[in-house]
């Protein structure tokens, strides 16, 4: 039997995550810091370097990178909660979730995946996917906006036009100098429209991670209230269990014994 090396375990554990993504939708879903140190065991490698790469992915992943155009326009996370999900935590999600869209969106509901996407035909895309097995539930949030900076790129060409006619109608200015100050002026409003864009998507990326954070402690409240609701339940129980049957028939018994000396005393008096 062949044995692979670290480099090889690397390429087919990569080409065997993107053969599955393909086939099956539901498997996007991630892996948890436990399972990858699973994974590091079963392949020979020390599972602490795994919580290390993790770490500096995770301080990575809080830095927005930007491209030239002001992105990224694609935003994507997945937690991991300890329980299932139930129904009715489901519609709770369901609440938070078109409230920050600002759709009701399609709601599909499978025996153990919720998924919930926007509507088609929108600009902006997103979905969120609740996937419950083994006593834990996958929370994913995905959202996808490519014409995002549409609007803060639409004065760029305007102010182009407008700066051309400027210098050649009331500067008077040669071809060198007015085509200086063209680029001058669209250059600048492009970083500006950048700059805009920039912060539009800082603020909304903020606001999809409250959000997730948000599903994620609806599942966890409810599932608190279940554990402290049993644990009270069971307190009950063996309060109210504490005294043996046999002690609770004599005192039964001493009960109706007095009982029955109160009237011999009363017909006695009479």
């Amino acid at each position: 039997m062949k044995l692979y090396n670290r480099k090889e375990v690397s390429a087919i554990l990569k080409k065997a995550t993107q053969n599955s993504s393909t086939i099956d939708p539901d498997n996007q879903i991630g892996l948890s810091i436990d399972e990858l140190r699973q994974l590091a065991k079963d392949v020979g490698m020390d599972p602490y370097q795994i919580e290390k790469a993790a770490a500096e992915i995770e301080t990575d992943s809080k830095r927005i990178k930007s491209n030239f155009w002001g992105g990224p326009f694609a935003y994507s996370n997945q937690v991991q909660v300890d329980g299932e999900i139930t129904v009715a935590q489901w519609e709770e999600m369901l609440i938070s979730i078109r409230d920050f869209f600002q759709f009701n969106g399609n709601v599909t509901t499978r025996d153990s995946v919720f998924e919930w996407s926007s509507p088609w035909g929108t600009t902006n895309s997103a979905h969120v996917t609740a996937l419950k097995s083994k006593g834990k539930t996958k929370i994913s949030i995905g959202w996808n906006g490519p014409l995002s900076g549409i609007p803060f790129y639409i004065p760029v060409p305007l102010v182009a036009l407008a700066s051309l006619f400027f210098v050649s109608e009331f500067l008077g200015l040669t071809a060198i100098p007015g085509l200086g100050l063209t680029l001058f002026a669209t250059g600048l409003t492009f970083l500006v429209g950048r700059w805009g864009l920039r912060r539009h998507l800082k603020k909304g990326f903020k606001k999809l991670q409250e959000l997730v954070s948000s599903l994620e402690n609806i599942t966890n409240k409810k599932n608190s209230h279940t554990v402290l609701d049993s644990e009270k339940k069971g307190k009950h129980e063996v309060h109210t269990s504490k005294k043996e049957p046999l002690l609770i028939i004599d005192e039964e018994e001493k009960l109706n014994e007095e009982i029955i000396e109160s009237i011999h005393s009363k017909r006695s008096k009479n």
